[in-house]
């Protein structure tokens, strides 16, 4: 497994346990993004986006964990995916 998908991994693990990724550690992270396979570009786009979304999801709850789910979506296409 590549450090990139490692990290997208425990990212991905940490958003669904209630934590959260900033965009200096996911720049840091990925420089590149472009150079991701599709897998790893999908669970970096939704990561990206989780970011960007801060705001709405401290107004709606239900978006928070909507987007929850789809980190888990992430995740198993990233396992199923391998590497």
């Amino acid at each position: 497994m590549t450090a990139v998908r490692t990290f997208l991994l425990e990212a991905l693990h940490r958003v669904t346990g209630g934590g959260d990724v900033g965009q200096a550690e996911l720049d840091a992270a990925i420089p590149n993004p472009f150079a991701l396979d599709r897998a790893e570009k999908n669970a970096w786009e939704e990561l990206s986006h989780w970011i960007d979304d801060d705001d709405i999801r401290d107004r709606d709850q239900r978006y928070a964990s909507l987007k929850r789910d789809r980190m888990r979506d992430h995740i198993a296409a990233l396992i199923t995916s391998g590497n």
